[in-house]
């Protein structure tokens, strides 16, 4: 059996396993500044993937900060994101989790979601305006729930009151789909010779 070198005697680490504890180290420091590794190897509170209900508290900010008039206690608004359809439902709760962070950065509050609108706004202005990742990560964040909203994919007939979109085509009867008088929309008649009638 052959005895791995050490780095000095008596010290009781050897050379590889001080090799691999500084690349994790040092995979840790480069994770922590890049958001695709930080997500891959879940360097976020295990909160977020074990309370759903804080998840959702979250993202009903981050929603009702980025659609004005949006009602936060709306059954469907933060829907889109746990929906299996849509690929940014696994990242829902890194997002939930960078939110809290950033509000931790700045204000020393971790409550995201208990911070006035115009703080959100900022906080969330902020991480868009960041690139990379973590602006194509917010930006679609932000794409996704307006669809969601404004279109109202999860109930046909509500459509959205903030557009004045009436959700599906309901039939009000002839009156309010044809003219009383369509005559006036033809083209005058001519003469055989050429002139108006």
């Amino acid at each position: 059996m052959r005895v791995q070198p050490t780095l000095q005697e008596g010290s009781g680490i050897a050379r590889r396993e001080a090799v691999r504890r500084l690349a994790v180290l040092g995979a840790g420091l480069v994770a922590a500044g890049c958001t695709p590794l930080r997500i891959v190897l879940h360097l976020y509170p295990e909160d977020f993937d074990r309370d759903p209900a804080l998840v959702d508290r979250v993202l009903r900010a981050f929603v009702a900060a980025v659609i004005p008039g949006a009602q936060d206690n709306d059954p469907d608004l933060t829907r889109a994101y746990h929906d299996a359809a849509y690929p940014l439902g696994k990242y829902a709760s890194f997002l939930a989790a960078d939110l809290c962070r950033r509000a931790w950065a700045r204000h020393g509050t971790d409550a995201f979601h208990r911070l006035p609108l115009d703080e959100r706004t900022a906080i969330i202005r902020r991480a868009v305006s960041s690139g990379g990742t973590t602006a194509r990560l917010y930006n679609g964040a932000i794409f996704l729930a307006q669809v969601a909203f404004y279109s109202g994919i999860y109930d046909d007939d509500k459509g959205c009151a903030l557009i004045e979109f009436e959700g599906r085509y309901r039939f009000r009867g002839l009156e309010a789909t044809t003219y009383p008088d369509p005559e006036r929309f033809l083209g005058r008649a001519l003469t055989p010779d050429g002139n108006p009638a």
